[in-house]
């Protein structure tokens, strides 16, 4: 049988027959010794009340008396006397030897004990009146022997049945939740993410079922996110191919000045390289959630690298009049990390930073290094955000400003917090509703992040 519950039957079967085997084989030896010492005990008696009959019946009713013995008790037995042989009841089995009634004559008062096959026989030689006299009884435990083993096999039987009956019931009680889990299986893998088992309990299969509805949950939530990546996308390369699409039929117009040709060709520009950037990023966040991605590790100095990115941002700031203040530490802080991968997140950090403050604010960046790690904040004075956007900001294509009038792919952050996983780091955000934005990058100092089999060290050779 293929199935666990055929499995179990038969291990039930197998286990209780083996089990009452032994058990019978063992219980039909001590009973056969136990019956064995009994029926010596009663052809005893019965011998000692041959002899008594012997003694104190008349010679003439002794015949009778003992005739009528044999056929009410369940013993067989012979007398000798004088070379002669009377018989009473039906002798089976063997007689006794010539040796061993010579051994019964000359030892008065000896006795033997005998067994053949299920007959038990005892014999005896004793003195009655001056007159030797050998009795030989037997008796036929057949009978007895298989009383017992009839009640054995019945009782077998009936547990052999209560039995079944018991683990039939206590199988299907088994097996049923994990035909239900099965089917659920079947159910998941044809893609229906919303099959659960419902079963209660503590034990291992509820666990499992638990463990199912918990993977089903996780699988629904990934093809709904799946499933929102591919409208997402479609929408953030939509909507520029149809800029682009539009403006390029009317630049199609002979009747167009060449003022307006090139106010359309800048803008068709400009969705060109707003596709480039998201094709980038897609690649890039794409290339960093990999399995075998790696960090090429070096060690360099954080102040010179912030104060390069800062640079690179001064026009952005300067078109809003936005000041950017770096409270630059009195030593250098140097760190091992990897160089380019982090300067992508300082650049996207303060960028959002300014593109999120309104014209005439601060972005401030503050760097602070303790025994374990290297702090990194970016604060600014722009529009703040609620507890529900900080906790889908780091999400592809999420964007707070819903109107898109800020210009962006919403992969940004994503790539930021991927790239601070990859170093061990964490980030956090403190955002006002009312104003105010500060992302802090925790980078681990102990040197031990880069030790990961997915970082690589990139020898240092400035």
């Amino acid at each position: 049988m293929k199935s666990i519950y055929g499995k179990l039957i038969i291990g039930f079967l197998v286990s209780i027959l083996f089990s009452f085997s032994i058990a019978g084989y063992f219980s039909l030896r001590k009973n056969a010794n136990e019956l064995g010492l009994l029926a010596v005990e009663e052809l005893k008696n019965s011998t000692e009340l041959i002899e008594d009959f012997i003694q104190l019946i008349d010679r003439d009713d002794l015949d009778k008396i003992l005739q009528g013995y044999a056929s009410t008790s369940e013993v067989s037995f012979y007398i000798e006397s004088n070379g002669q042989k009377k018989t009473y009841g039906n002798i089976k089995g063997q007689h006794l030897s010539h040796e061993e009634t010579d051994v019964l004559r000359e030892n008065i008062g000896q006795s033997i004990i005998l067994q053949d096959s299920s007959i038990r026989i005892y014999a005896k030689s004793f003195e009655v009146k001056n007159q030797n006299y050998i009795v030989y009884v037997q008796k036929d435990m057949s009978k007895r022997e298989m009383i017992f083993l009839d009640s054995a096999l019945i009782a077998v039987f009936c547990m052999l049945v209560a039995g079944s009956i018991t683990f039939l019931v206590i199988a299907d009680i088994i097996v049923k939740p994990i035909s239900r889990l099965t089917k659920a299986t079947n159910e998941l893998s044809k893609g229906n993410y919303r099959v659960r088992v419902n079963y209660t309990g503590k034990d291992e299969i509820a666990r499992l079922n638990r463990s199912f509805n918990q993977m089903a949950q996780q699988l629904a939530k990934q093809d709904e996110t799946r499933q929102q990546f591919i409208s997402d996308v479609s929408h953030e390369f939509q909507t520029p191919l149809t800029a682009i699409q539009g403006f390029a039929t009317i630049l199609k117009n002979e009747k167009l000045t060449d003022e307006q040709r090139q106010k359309y060709a800048d803008i068709i520009l400009f969705h060109s390289k707003r596709l480039s950037t998201l094709s980038k990023n897609m690649l890039q966040l794409t290339l960093l959630e990999g399995e075998d991605v790696k960090l090429e590790i070096s060690e360099f100095s954080l102040i010179e690298q912030l104060n390069r990115v800062i640079e690179t941002q001064d026009n952005f700031a300067l078109s809003k009049n936005i000041e950017i203040e770096f409270e630059i530490p009195k030593n250098d802080i140097r760190i091992e990390a990897d160089e380019s991968r982090l300067e992508q997140v300082w650049i996207n950090l303060i960028n959002n930073a300014i593109k999120y403050t309104q014209d005439n604010g601060v972005v401030m960046v503050h760097v602070k290094k303790t025994s374990k790690e290297v702090e990194v904040s970016i604060e600014d004075t722009g529009v703040g955000m609620s507890k529900e956007a900080i906790s889908h900001i780091f999400e592809r294509f999420y964007r707070q400003d819903k109107s898109r009038s800020v210009e962006g792919n919403g992969l940004g952050l994503s790539i930021v917090k991927r790239i601070v996983d990859l170093h061990k780091g964490r980030i956090d955000v403190i955002s006002r509703e009312e104003g105010g934005s500060r992302f802090t990058v925790h980078l681990p100092q102990n040197k031990s992040f880069h030790i990961s089999e997915r970082l690589i060290k990139k020898e240092n050779h400035g």
